[in-house]
């Protein structure tokens, strides 16, 4: 058989320098390759320049979120040395305390084995709610007793002390409205001395005290007015001195408006209300002279010369002159007694010549 014949290859057009040119479909394959390559490097650009730095964001917020619950997770308490049973005087060495391995995204911790209270915190629970009840039940030996007992197992703790300071507080109001109570019932009574030493202490408590301030106040005067009235009572003599008279007369006035006014008042005010006008009562007095003495009554007046003479005065102590040209005078005091009658004249007679 006879071979076929080829036709010859088709060479293409010589391009400028020398190059053949590109058929069309050399030319499609190229614009492809160019197309997909310039498509890579668009998208390579936007992923370092856009994804890379978010991812890298994200990657850090992760990293810190573990570190936050690794760092916070409470700690497993640590494994106590296990106590070999045929050394008692050797211990086992401690296990080695395994590494936890963290996950990038989740931290797994071991639940902690929870703990009931004590021996010890129950006694102590038990002895303050004691003293706390006994507290407010004033029950105060017990309550300090109970708290006394809570210190033993917890010495120094501060609810401690603040309830011994509730205790004494508390019972010291209690001891002061007793107190406050005793002097009102002496004031009743009218023992104003006795009442007003009761305010007293109070007082040396607690200064603040309303109720033992104004009660001072009040059993202060009332004493003070008491013992002023027994004073007259006891020296009604003094009563002839105008000064002391006076002074009796403003009292009997000032007791008269006092509140309360009980029987020992009103028995006082009785007393000195008499002996006032007794003391106000002028009381006759005689005289006698040798009707050439010059006669002279002091703070009272001259009265002259004769051989006797009566006059009245009120109850006190006086002093009467007698003088004539030619003689010593003569001075003789005297006293007028409330309520009587002198029992002999007052003789007065100048009688040394001089």
């Amino acid at each position: 058989m006879r071979a076929r014949l080829q036709p010859p290859p088709r060479v293409p057009a010589a391009g400028p320098g020398g190059r053949p040119e590109p058929t069309g479909r050399t030319h499609t394959a190229r614009s492809i390759a160019i197309s997909v390559l310039f498509g890579v490097l668009i998208f390579g650009l936007v992923g370092v320049f856009v994804l890379l730095p978010r991812w890298q964001e994200g990657r850090e917020d992760t990293h810190a979120e573990i570190v936050t619950n690794v760092t916070n997770a409470p700690q497993a308490p640590p494994i106590p040395p296990i106590e070999s049973p045929l050394a008692p005087t050797m211990t086992a060495t401690p296990l080695p305390t395994a590494t936890a391995v963290i996950s990038p995204t989740q931290v797994f911790l071991a639940p902690q084995p929870t703990r009931g209270p004590s021996k010890s915190e129950r006694e102590y629970r038990d002895a303050m709610s004691e003293g706390l009840e006994a507290l407010e039940d004033g029950r105060w030996e017990e309550a300090r007793s109970a708290l006394e007992s809570a210190a033993r197992l917890r010495p120094g703790a501060p609810e401690i002390a603040d309830a011994h300071a509730r205790v004494a507080a508390a019972q010291r109001r209690e001891e002061i409205a007793a107190r406050i109570q005793r002097a009102l019932a002496l004031e009743k009574s009218e023992a104003w001395h006795e009442a007003e030493e009761i305010y007293t202490a109070v007082l040396s408590v607690d200064p603040e005290a309303a109720a033992a301030l104004e009660g001072h106040e009040r059993a202060s005067y009332r004493a003070d007015l008491d013992d002023k009235l027994e004073y007259h009572l006891r020296n009604p003599g003094r009563l002839a001195s105008h000064g002391v008279f006076e002074d009796a007369s403003t009292l009997l006035e000032e007791a008269r408006g006092a509140n309360p006014d009980g029987p020992r008042l009103t028995e006082q005010l009785q007393r000195l209300e008499q002996l006032i006008e007794t003391a106000s009562t002028p009381v006759p007095v005689v005289f006698e002279s040798d009707n050439q003495t010059e006669i002279m009554v002091l703070r009272v007046g001259r009265l002259g010369t004769f051989s006797r003479h009566e006059i009245s005065l009120r109850p006190g102590t006086y002093t009467v002159v007698g003088s004539r040209a030619g003689y010593r005078d003569v001075r003789v005091r005297f006293a007028v007694v409330p309520g009587t009658t002198p029992s002999k004249p007052v003789v007065i007679r100048c009688t040394d010549g001089i």
